[in-house]
């Protein structure tokens, strides 16, 4: 088994930076570029010990994020029909989460769509969140001894809180860039290009000038953890006091093994599958802050490690004549409870759910 040093996650570091530039990361760290290729290389593809990827910034996409955790296992996929779906994940204690990203103007019709499904009362939690901090993961934290660690010192330079203020006008050209660079954002703009069938300058300039220009992505990377044992917690957090919270989780974000943090005016959901004792760090964080009023209450369930979780990615077809649209799902839900079920029996039994695809 491979096991990970500091240049590797110094590479790690700079990668985030800009995943497209190899040659860049070698010369600022001073050693030769045969080295820095080969070592990612490794990380990512020999021994898939890390994906480096997109993380789109769904506030300037128009997109909410929705969470439902319902007190049930799903043992179907009837739930991802829908065009939004982003996460589906088995929780201890029998129950589910379900994570999509959908337009504001559709959060009623998916609200129905999960009761038809599954029932008010299977709903143990329901969340909508139009806000996202996201920061680059700081991998030089896991070379250090967790209990010397100071958190409030960690680096927030490059950590960024979006609104969902308005939607960058974007086409479907640039949201399948998006989709690739989620799955893999080392993946070169010569792939991109060939998969799109259009030409590589074009290509180059739908990334350059409409997808990092506006900031419709930002870069990070992560360590895939054996989650039996490094344990993930989905962490929800009702807050009193936004900003105390925020310039708090804005030092949380940078540690490895958490995942970008979704806000709303007084609650935030988050994944966390750091090592038990950086874990526990964090958990008596949460107990201080409760203490001093920040946060009204936390709780948390536990990833099932059995269960492999569902992720996708953003999905193109959806974005027509320059705007979100009802998908199949949403369109045969509003001619009622029957031709909606008729319709998800049919995208069923063509095993052809949509154009969204797993991440890893």
């Amino acid at each position: 088994m491979y096991s990970l040093d500091r240049l590797d996650y110094e590479i790690l570091n700079k990668i985030q930076e800009n995943p497209f530039n190899t040659a860049k990361i070698a010369r600022e760290l001073k050693i030769p570029y045969h080295k820095v290729r080969r070592r990612l290389n490794r990380l990512l593809r020999e021994e898939r010990i890390a994906r480096v990827y997109a993380e789109p910034i769904y506030p300037k996409l128009g997109l909410s994020t929705v969470i439902f955790i319902l007190n049930r296992r799903l043992e179907n996929d009837t739930d991802i029909t829908l065009l939004y779906s982003m996460s589906k994940m088995q929780l201890l204690g029998g129950r589910t989460l379900l994570m999509y990203n959908i337009p504001r103007k559709f959060i009623r019709d998916l609200k129905r769509f999960i009761r038809i499904l599954y029932g008010e009362e299977s709903i143990e939690h329901y969340g909508v969140y139009d806000r996202i901090l996201v920061g680059r993961k700081d991998f030089k934290i896991l070379d250090e001894d967790p209990d010397e660690i100071d958190i409030h010192e960690i680096d927030i330079s490059d950590v960024n809180l979006y609104y969902q203020d308005h939607a960058e006008p974007l086409d479907r050209t640039d949201l399948f860039i998006i989709k690739k660079l989620q799955k893999d954002a080392t993946t070169s703009i010569t792939s991109i290009a060939r998969s799109l069938g259009i030409s590589k300058q074009l290509a180059e300039y739908h990334l350059k000038k409409h997808v990092m220009n506006r900031g419709l992505v930002e870069f990070n990377a992560k360590i895939f953890a054996d989650l039996k044992r490094q344990p993930c917690l989905v962490l929800l957090v009702e807050f009193s006091d936004y900003l105390a919270l925020v310039s708090t989780m804005m030092h949380i974000v940078k540690i490895p093994f958490t995942s970008s943090i979704f806000l709303s005016n007084n609650r935030m959901i988050m994944y966390i599958g750091t090592p038990i004792n950086l874990t526990l760090k964090l958990m008596r964080l949460l107990d201080d802050l409760v203490e001093k009023g920040v946060i009204t209450k936390y709780e948390y369930y536990i990833q099932d490690p059995s269960y492999i979780p569902r992720r996708y990615t953003i999905s193109c077809i959806a974005y027509r004549n320059g705007a979100w649209r009802r998908d199949r799902v949403l369109r045969a839900l509003r001619r009622g409870e029957i031709k909606l079920r008729e319709e998800l029996n049919t995208l069923l039994e063509q095993a052809h759910l949509n154009d969204i695809e797993e991440l890893y």
